[in-house]
């Protein structure tokens, strides 16, 4: 947070339950008990601190692209997959925002020192550490690995992570976050307005890393992965868009195209799958009853109305009719 302004209300109001079906704080007193919270949020986290009394706070909360987990707590030493390995690609990014406080960011052989209004990238999926050396707060955002290969097809993570976020655009996206979270109650309310919200935060993440990757040559994976993300893009709603049309459109073979979607952790037809019902949910929402619902799933590329609608419910846990009529919470 900027120097001198305390962010201590929002947490209260949060600890007193007046947004506590949105956003439930847990909360501990001693590291024994907050080593628990954190290991159960980030599986393989583990917190060193110089006493076994320790004061922690952990909140978290999904816009619906954006996982966000806000946290307040007292110095430490995290170090996450020290012990163990991950189970698997998680296909996400982590973007850690400094709140308060001051913290190493530690992977990747960098060492970035994050300070109020700072950001930096994280790899979830391999080892890395943040020693905190004064009592903090952050937000840790968890992107979709796809949705920033999409906007910038030379991303690397393997290069990323580590790096410091623009100063300025960190401190954009802070307001940003902070302000959002304390509207929850409120958007916990308003499906359309939460929508509205995860677009523009995920819009704002992805434009503050684009802005400040670091360049670099763009090599051969590179350049396949834009010819594959590009060709995905102009053909999304072709019935028979799929990893060997993919292949002999651009003249390779049906193993690289697997390999591109293997880098983003996912597989050709989930890619797909989830565009396509991404541009779904968006005519459901902005055009309401003007189009029919197996209207929309041609249009998007469904050539079976009904397994657009259990694709639409197992994704978005709700059915494309209560998503339509603006009932996003009816859980399936």
């Amino acid at each position: 947070m900027p120097q001198g302004h305390d962010d201590t209300g929002t947490w209260e109001v949060i600890l007193h339950g007046t947004i506590n079906h949105a956003a439930p704080v847990r909360h501990s007193a001693r590291l024994d008990g907050w080593n628990e919270i954190v290991g159960e949020t980030f599986r393989g986290c583990v917190v060193d601190a110089e006493r076994p009394q320790f004061d922690g706070r952990l909140a978290t909360h999904n816009f619906g692209t954006i996982g966000v987990v806000r946290i307040k707590a007292q110095p430490s030493r995290v170090r996450r997959w020290q012990s163990e390995t991950p189970p698997k690609r998680s296909g996400s990014v982590f973007l850690h925002l400094q709140v308060g406080g001051t913290g190493i960011n530690i992977q990747s052989g960098r060492q970035t020192t994050i300070s109020p209004g700072c950001a930096a990238l994280c790899d979830p999926d391999r080892g890395y550490g943040v020693d905190f050396v004064t009592p903090y707060e952050l937000f840790v955002l968890e992107l979709p690995l796809a949705s920033i290969a999409q906007a910038y097809p030379d991303f690397d993570l393997d290069r990323a992570a580590g790096q410091a976020i623009d100063p300025s655009r960190s401190r954009l996206l802070i307001s940003f976050m902070r302000t959002a979270w304390g509207q929850l109650a409120s958007l916990a309310a308003d499906a359309d307005w939460r929508d509205c919200i995860d677009r523009v935060g995920l819009d704002l993440a992805l434009h503050a890393i684009g802005q400040s990757l670091e360049p670099c040559e763009a090599g051969v994976h590179a350049e396949l992965r834009r010819l594959v993300l590009d060709h995905v893009r102009d053909h999304l709603f072709d019935p028979e868009l799929r990893t060997s049309s993919i292949a002999q459109a651009l003249h390779v073979s049906p193993r690289s195209v697997q390999m591109v979607f293997e880098r983003l952790s996912t597989t050709a037809s989930a890619f797909i799958l989830e565009q396509r019902l991404n541009h779904a949910a968006e005519r459901l929402r902005t055009e309401r009853g003007s189009v029919s619902i197996t209207q929309v799933a041609y249009d998007c590329g469904f050539s079976d109305s009904a397994y657009f609608s259990r694709c639409f419910s197992k994704s978005r846990r709700v059915s494309p009719r209560d998503f339509r009529a603006g009932r996003r919470d009816v859980a399936l």
